[in-house]
């Protein structure tokens, strides 16, 4: 669980790297105007996943969580007065879960003299179609952690922007939108063959981990098992029946290793 979180971080931080605008405005109904520093000096050294000052100046700060954490209300605490003690000012703040539970969470500290919560939202429930106009391929690649009407549209579109990117951007962001889609392994069995296809081509790194091509190549197996051992199964018979003719049925189902409840339906089929 630890690991995946981990992957998940990882890639939403990238993301991080530049303001993703919209997917912002989403969230807080403001503009982000600026991205600010959001590692934090050492006693322990933390990093918040984004921080950014909104069109009004206030702070707005962002974790986003795979899973529940009972502990979350005194990590958020926590990183509200570091952002508070590095830019001078107390952030809104939002925990966005991205998987299926929606289980109720803890998202406030009440004691006799500190009473602080936080909002907490479930990126299923949110319509992303604002993502999806976006004119940025960050607010573009998590659009498909939302509630997503045509997954097959927004893939096209997704394709067509990437193909635009250099080639090494290209495959960075591809990387990022299969680390991502991996919680949405439920969207495989509705994108179209042909969606599959431009992805797979597009992308050859971790193919084994990816829900795209872990499916594919399983599926492969399987129907080359099936082949190879229908094909056995034929040449089985087709001795079976030759030595029929010389051996009885329990001898030649010791040769050929086919039960004589075969055998005995092969030889009354021919």
């Amino acid at each position: 669980m630890k690991k995946e979180q981990f992957v998940y971080d990882r890639t939403i931080r990238e993301i991080f790297q530049e303001i993703p605008v919209y997917f912002v405005k989403l969230l807080t109904n403001k503009e982000a105007k600026e991205l600010l520093e959001t590692k934090f000096p050492k006693v322990e050294e933390k990093q918040a996943d984004l921080v950014v000052r909104l069109d009004d100046d206030t702070l707005f700060h962002l974790e986003i969580q795979l899973y529940h954490d009972k502990d979350m209300p005194k990590r958020m605490l926590y990183y509200a007065l570091l952002i508070e003690n590095k830019h001078k000012q107390f952030p809104q703040q939002t925990v966005l879960y991205l998987g299926d539970s929606h289980d109720k969470t803890v998202n406030y500290i009440k004691t006799d003299r500190l009473s602080y919560d936080y909002d907490v939202k479930y990126i299923k429930d949110v319509d992303c179609e604002i993502l999806i106009e976006s004119p940025d391929i960050n607010d573009n690649i998590l659009s498909i952690l939302c509630k997503v009407k045509d997954i097959n549209q927004l893939l096209k579109r997704l394709i067509k922007k990437l193909d635009e990117l250099p080639e090494k951007k290209k495959e960075d962001y591809i990387r990022k939108l299969l680390y991502l889609f991996r919680l949405r392994p439920s969207y495989y069995d509705i994108i179209d063959s042909d969606v599959k296809k431009e992805i797979e081509m597009s992308y050859v790194l971790e193919r084994d981990k990816d829900p795209f091509f872990k499916e594919g190549i399983k599926r492969g197996m399987e129907k080359a098992q099936a082949e190879a051992e229908e094909k056995l199964l034929q040449e089985k018979k087709a001795i079976a029946f030759s030595l029929l003719k010389l051996h009885d049925i329990k001898t030649v189902s010791e040769i050929v290793g086919l039960p004589e409840s075969e055998l005995e339906k092969l030889r009354d089929e021919n």
